[in-house]
């Protein structure tokens, strides 16, 4: 039932036994339990959930993550939609009319073939292999409101919109092909299903692109549409939602054992995060089953007793989710709920890992060799169809992909929740080509690591896949600070910069708050992290100089809880259009330097630090400075 690897005997009689629930139900002929003496008609369904595809239409070829001379580093593949499409026609051949496909967003945004139709491969792609429904990305607005139109209206699936309004009518937007919720057949079940975008949607993409709209409390709109559904006479409530969570996997190795029930361990959850927050708030019963997206993370764990799934990113993951319903007492029995997961999504695998991750350390015994995968017996192979279909995008892409612009010495890593080689990289960047003081890149913004070797245009197109614009701001040292203070919270990990050195609180300690904007609500942005602010030679900023700041246009709109810093910065001194794009201004940068993160010029020097991260448990040195009224 999974890679090459036999699940214990426990998990596998379970999954036997779900599958043969599932086969006996469809024939409507109830068993006897010989212990109650109660009839038992059950029926399972199974839930496949993706997420956050980002337009990967291609698998990414990848390095293994070696110590440094000890083992030599293994090419490998991971992700693609035509090696997506092979599992699923398996488990649609398998489950039939059980089985239910649902997208959790962004799907469009993150790849040259993608990007240059501005996301139609992928609805075509979606057409093809049979989606049933997809909640809203927050990336899904990038290419703008039109487009987004255009791409809706070319789906053959819905997109679920539960909590997205039209300011001018408060009324939920009425797309063409869109809808608040939806009612499935799956067997004799009825499947209601709703679809959620995070309330973080204005702040995630281009703000003029969602300005007429506004997002809806996500308990609200759950309710009442829960509500509705099971009034229609849904059976089972699903959410498929844009809307993130992160959650520790509770054992060392995710990939040995891939059949989870309720009561296996698990790790915690974050407590603050939206979809946690969410499920804890609503009533028991409200919903039975989430497909969650937008954080990136690997999730298969059941939160406030509902099970919850994600797939990490970019197509390398999938999970599904087993639910029995029993027709004699009419409910969903939790106790033989399953989830199915993580798994990896590539044609071939590394036979002691049971995956296709190179990023993870290696097994004691060596990762092994690449060997060929299989799912529920069956190999998987590259689906033909899916490749014939988008056979012009990939061959439009191609020849611009394969230019190589430099060299990488060293890989380029990338962190969000500390200093970062490849956010480091952007910042160079775009303060060399600006002529700026200091330049500041947000953490959301830098993806995919660079790999060791020649750097071509796909390869920073991947690492940085988003259409942003360089900004400058004339700013004092105030101005600067709060900025700073903002972007490097913590909530949304640690921004990049070049020209400054920072003093910061560690992230595995709390930090007090600071009211900047007064008023009174406290905002996980005003955490105040920021002990200090040097200039990179080491020296003090002038508090009577004006300073250019080299950004982007994402955060100068208000994106990643920058629109209070950016609003105190006078409209005169905020130059919008440098004509510069932040991605043609990477790959110039690369072409005059012709070798990066050499051992000379290293992106991240542990002896000069960019940031600075204090283990401080007490923070004499800083006040709460409140000035509103607290709600």
């Amino acid at each position: 039932m999974n890679f090459q690897s036999i699940p214990s005997p426990g998990d596998r009689s379970i999954f036997l036994l779900i599958t043969l629930i599932l086969l006996l139900s469809s024939c409507s002929s109830p068993s006897k339990n010989e212990n109650s003496k109660q009839t038992h008609d059950l029926e399972t369904i199974v839930i496949l959930g993706t997420n956050d595809l980002h337009g990967a239409i291609l698998p990414s070829t990848l390095n293994t993550r070696e110590e440094a001379g000890k083992t030599q580093s293994i090419q490998y593949q991971a992700g693609g939609i035509a090696v997506l499409s092979s599992f699923i026609q398996i488990l649609r051949s398998e489950f039939q009319e059980h089985l239910i496909w649902l997208d959790a967003g962004d799907q469009f945004q993150g790849s040259v073939e993608s990007n240059l139709e501005e996301g139609a491969p992928m609805v075509q792609f979606f057409n093809a292999a049979g989606l049933q429904a997809a909640a809203i990305g927050n990336h899904e607005f990038d290419f703008g409101l039109l487009t987004l139109k255009k791409r809706m209206k070319e789906a053959k699936y819905p997109y679920l919109a539960s909590n997205i309004k039209d300011t001018e009518t408060n009324q939920l937007i009425s797309f063409q092909n869109t809808t608040p919720s939806l009612l499935l057949q799956a067997g004799r079940l009825k499947i209601g299903i709703l679809g959620l975008s995070t309330l973080d949607t204005p702040k995630t993409t281009q703000v003029e692109n969602v300005k007429t709209l506004q997002f809806e409390d996500l308990k609200q709109a759950t309710l009442r549409e829960s509500q509705a559904l099971r009034r229609l006479g849904a059976h089972l409530i699903l959410i498929t939602s844009h809307v993130g969570l992160a959650c520790e996997s509770g054992r060392s190795n995710p990939s040995t054992r891939l059949l989870r029930k309720p009561t296996d361990p698990q790790g915690r959850c974050g407590e603050q995060d939206e979809m946690v927050e969410l499920l804890q708030s609503l009533p028991l019963g409200t919903v039975d089953g989430v497909i969650a997206g937008h954080s990136h993370q690997v999730v298969h764990h059941w939160v406030a007793g509902v099970p919850v799934i994600q797939g990490g990113a970019f197509g390398r993951y999938f999970n599904l989710i087993y639910l029995t319903y029993d027709w004699s007492q009419n409910k969903l029995l939790p106790e033989l709920s399953r989830i199915e997961g993580p798994i990896p999504v590539c044609t071939h695998i590394f036979q002691n890992q049971n995956d296709c991750n190179g990023d993870r350390l290696a097994p004691k015994n060596g990762r092994g060799p690449l060997i060929q995968a299989k799912f529920h017996g069956k190999p998987i192979e590259p689906d033909s169809k899916t490749l014939l279909l988008v056979e012009k995008p990939i061959q439009k892409a191609q020849a611009l992909k394969k230019k190589q612009i430099g060299v990488a010495l060293r890989p380029v890593e990338n962190v969000r929740m500390g200093e970062s080689e490849l956010g480091n990289l952007l910042a160079d960047a775009i303060r060399t080509l600006t002529h700026a003081d200091f330049a500041y890149v947000n953490s959301g913004g830098v993806r995919s690591p660079l790999e060791a070797g020649p750097i071509t245009y796909g390869d920073v197109f991947r690492a940085f896949p988003f259409d942003n614009s360089i900004v400058t701001l004339q700013v004092n040292e105030k101005e600067l600070r709060t900025i700073l203070k903002v972007s490097h919270s913590g909530a949304r990990g640690f921004g990049s910069i070049s020209g400054l050195q920072l003093q910061l609180i560690d992230p595995s300690f709390d930090a007090p708050f600071e009211d900047l904007n007064g008023d009174g609500k406290f905002e996980i942005w005003k955490k105040n992290r920021l002990l200090d602010v040097r200039l990179s030679q080491g020296s003090k900023l002038d508090p009577n100089q004006l300073y250019t700041l080299a950004t982007l246009d994402f955060l100068t709109t208000g994106g990643d809880d920058l629109a209070w810093p950016i609003s105190q910065i006078p409209a005169d001194r905020i130059r919008v259009s440098t004509g510069l794009m932040a991605r043609d201004a990477l790959i110039q940068y690369i072409e005059q330097q012709k070798e990066i993160n050499t051992t000379e010029h290293p992106l991240l020097d542990p002896k000069h630090p960019r940031l600075k991260f204090e283990k401080i448990k007490k923070h004499r040195h800083l006040k709460f400075k409140y000035r509103g009224k607290r709600s």
